[in-house]
C-alpha cells in the first residue's frame, strides 16, 4: 500500500514539475551585470525584497548604487541607465536586466512612464539602494 501511495506522490511530483516547465519562459540568466561588472552576494543574513518603481514621464532618478545583487524587470515603458562614467543601456518593456553593483548610475524614463519590478538579493545588514553623498567613506558605492 505504501509502494503505491509514493508511486502516485511521485507521478503527481513528475506532472507538477512537467506543467511549471512547460508554461515557463527564461526571462534573464547572467553571472555578470548589464555593463559586465562582477556579482557577489553579501554576508550577513539573507533578505529579499522586491519593489515596483514608477517614474514619471522624462524624470531623471539621482545617481545611486546597490551594494546587493539587483534584478529589474520592465513592465511598461523605456528606461535609459546611465553610470557615472558615462555607460549606457536603454531597456524595454518586457526585458530583464541585472542592474550594475556597487555602480553610481541613474535611470530617465523616455518618452513615457516607466514602471519597473526590482528584485534585491541583499542581507538585512546592508541597505539595498546607497545615494553617493550618505556614503562619503565609499562603503557601499564605488568611487
Amino acid at each position: 500500500m505504501y509502494t503505491m501511495i509514493i508511486k502516485k506522490l511521485i507521478l503527481c511530483a513528475v506532472i507538477s514539475l512537467w506543467i511549471l516547465c512547460a508554461n515557463s519562459e527564461e526571462l534573464l540568466k547572467s553571472s555578470t551585470s548589464w555593463d559586465g561588472g562582477k556579482i557577489e552576494y553579501p554576508k550577513g543574513k539573507p533578505e529579499i525584497t522586491s519593489v515596483k518603481l514608477k517614474i514619471s514621464e522624462n524624470k531623471i532618478v539621482p545617481f545611486h548604487c546597490h551594494p546587493v545583487p539587483t534584478l529589474g524587470y520592465i513592465l511598461k515603458g523605456k528606461l535609459e541607465v546611465e553610470t557615472k562614467d558615462g555607460k549606457k543601456i536603454v531597456l524595454n518593456e518586457g526585458e530583464s536586466v541585472t542592474e550594475v553593483m556597487r555602480t553610481v548610475h541613474r535611470g530617465k524614463a523616455l518618452d513615457e512612464p516607466v514602471e519597473i519590478i526590482v528584485f534585491y538579493a541583499g542581507a538585512t545588514s546592508i541597505p539595498n539602494t546607497v545615494f553617493p553623498e550618505n556614503d562619503p567613506e565609499f562603503n557601499y558605492c564605488n568611487k
